[in-house]
């Protein structure tokens, strides 16, 4: 009895080690588990004007990110249908109304300032209405920094907390392109592409090279992103070669993982596509 046990942890042990070994180098590419069944139309929510004083640049950002999605899935994947319609809706059109107030609108890109997070960004979908199933991306356009004080006493050479202060940062119009485009991604039902075996790339930016769904932006970097060859086969995972409103999709993908180093997605890996 005793042998068997020790056999049966080295056999686990085993896997365990295979498994690892397997896993280490596959990337992977996560699915959201919602998509369009039709032609997606976007709408770009133009930014307050206490939020910017650049709210046209920023709307334009909005449609060159949008501009790159449409590019990348046409270079890559030139048997479907890719378009990707935007309108600019007016803030005196929105400030004050509901996502369900704009029923054609697929998918909304909005401006905020940041919640006091880390965060960049965020989509969310409600698809709990069937007379209209949307995504909203919201994007911050500052970053928000908190900066805590403290008093020396010089009799006891300890410090004391005092206060802390806050300070905006806006983010460059190169940031909020790059996270418009990551935040698009998933509006079309894109998940988060991993890097399992991190470190793989000699410069600081890896997200720019590998998937503008990488799951770490960095606002400081100033190179636009675009997507890539692996975001364009992980669409077309989802919406079929045929693209938006072509074969009727039966079964929505589930939320889970793909392996983006096998037959179906391949990576950099496989084959360099420039």
């Amino acid at each position: 009895m005793k042998t068997m046990i020790i056999v049966l942890m080295v056999l686990f042990v085993l896997l365990v080690c295979v498994s690892m070994t397997s896993f280490a180098n596959a990337d992977r590419y996560g699915s959201l588990g919602m998509i369009f069944k039709g032609e997606p139309f976007v709408c770009i929510f133009e930014p307050h004007p206490t939020y910017t004083t650049q709210s046209s640049e920023i709307v334009l950002a909005a449609e060159n990110a949008v501009q790159l999605w449409e590019d990348a899935l046409y270079t890559y994947a030139p048997n479907g249908n890719w378009d990707l319609n935007t309108v600019v809706i007016p803030i005196e059109w929105h400030h004050t109304s509901s996502p369900y107030e704009f029923p054609m609108c697929d998918i909304l890109i909005s401006f905020e300032h940041s919640d006091k997070s880390r965060t960049l960004g965020y989509t969310h979908m409600n698809f709990s209405k069937s007379w209209h199933k949307y995504a909203q991306s919201t994007i911050f356009l500052n970053d928000f920094r908190a900066t805590q004080h403290y008093e020396l006493n010089l009799d006891t050479g300890e410090h004391s907390y005092t206060n802390t202060t806050f300070k905006l940062k806006e983010f460059s119009l190169v940031a909020i392109q790059n996270i418009i485009t990551h935040e698009f991604g998933h509006a079309l039902g894109l998940g988060h592409y991993l890097i399992t075996d991190y470190p793989i790339y000699t410069d600081d930016v890896p997200w720019i090279e590998a998937s503008v769904m990488y799951y770490a932006l960095d606002p400081a970097v100033e190179d636009l992103s675009a997507p890539t060859y692996v975001d364009v086969k992980m669409l077309e995972k989802l919406y079929y070669t045929d693209g938006f409103g072509g074969t009727p999709i039966i079964k929505v993908p589930k939320i889970g993982w793909y392996n983006a180093g096998d037959d179906d997605i391949c990576t950099f890996k496989c084959v360099v596509f420039k």
